[in-house]
């Protein structure tokens, strides 16, 4: 049953880039949409329940974060403190796996939910039964430091799972996609990159440093990207997503200027305006 799974899953992906390559030779871009955080205007955000309603729902990615607990863990979070999602108080590295998961996420009203903190084992567990891809974004905790080994926890997770093929696993520092590089070539390393950290005229030589360091993926904020932007992304070899764009209109665009990942809080708009 699992060889089976693990086939369906991979020939999701042959499907995908023989879509991409189909696409290109008609002189059009195959785009794709990812639930970010599993659809935060819609779900309680890094949620088991909205990653379930978002693969349910199509999307072909699901995107969220990382940071480890006391005790090194790989849990889905994304701000360093758990204050604002959760009823809980303080720094999620100050929390054992097992506090953790008593508490419960709010939604973004401040509601309480019945939602745990994930895993990211879980939320990979729910990906590859899905036969969906993931966008996996770790992060720094509260005091702006890298985690110790977390590169290596996320990808230790990712080969349990056999889904390292299926992820993307990025970050706005560049130290973390290099240590992925270094420990695993064969892996998708992303490079994020806020409207502040790459100004317009820094973008073409960028992408092509990130292509010579093996880099596959580029998420910018969508105050970077323009038709221009897509199109020399593509020419450099990279899949660019663009984030977080949740309006109809700036979907729209997005999807016309040829962005190959459209990340977005509205998964169920980004589905109905790709006509799926």
């Amino acid at each position: 049953m699992r060889a089976l799974l693990l086939l369906l899953l991979a020939l999701g992906g042959v499907t995908a880039v023989l879509g991409s390559a189909t696409a290109a030779a008609q002189g059009t871009v195959a785009s794709f949409f990812a639930a970010h955080r599993g659809g935060a205007l819609l779900w309680p955000e890094n949620s088991l329940l909205a990653f379930r309603n978002a693969l349910a729902l199509g999307a072909d990615y699901l995107e969220l974060d990382v940071h480890l607990s006391r005790d090194g863990e790989v849990v889905v979070i994304h701000d360093p403190t758990l204050d604002r999602t959760t009823t809980g108080r303080g720094p999620v590295r100050e929390h054992t796996l097992a506090e953790l998961q008593g508490l419960r996420l709010r939604d973004r009203d401040g509601t309480v939910t019945e939602e745990p903190v994930p895993t990211l084992e879980q939320a990979v567990a729910l990906a590859a039964a899905g036969k969906r891809q993931m966008l996996l974004e770790i992060k720094v905790d509260d005091r702006r430091r890298r985690y110790p080994d977390i590169e290596e926890k996320v990808l230790a997770i990712l080969d349990r799972q056999r889904f390292t093929p299926f992820a993307v696993v990025m970050a706005f520092e560049a130290e973390t996609w290099r240590r992925v590089r270094e420990l695993r070539p064969d892996a998708r390393a992303g490079a994020l990159y806020s409207a502040r950290q790459l100004p317009a005229a820094a973008v073409d030589g960028e992408l092509r440093a990130l292509r010579a360091a093996g880099v596959a993926f580029v998420g910018l904020n969508q105050a970077t990207v323009n038709a221009e932007v897509a199109t020399k992304a593509r020419l450099a070899g990279l899949t660019l997503g663009v984030w977080t764009v949740n309006e109809r209109d700036a979907i729209e665009r997005f999807l016309g200027q040829g962005v190959s990942v459209v990340i977005t809080d509205r998964p169920d708009l980004a589905k109905e305006l790709l006509g799926r």
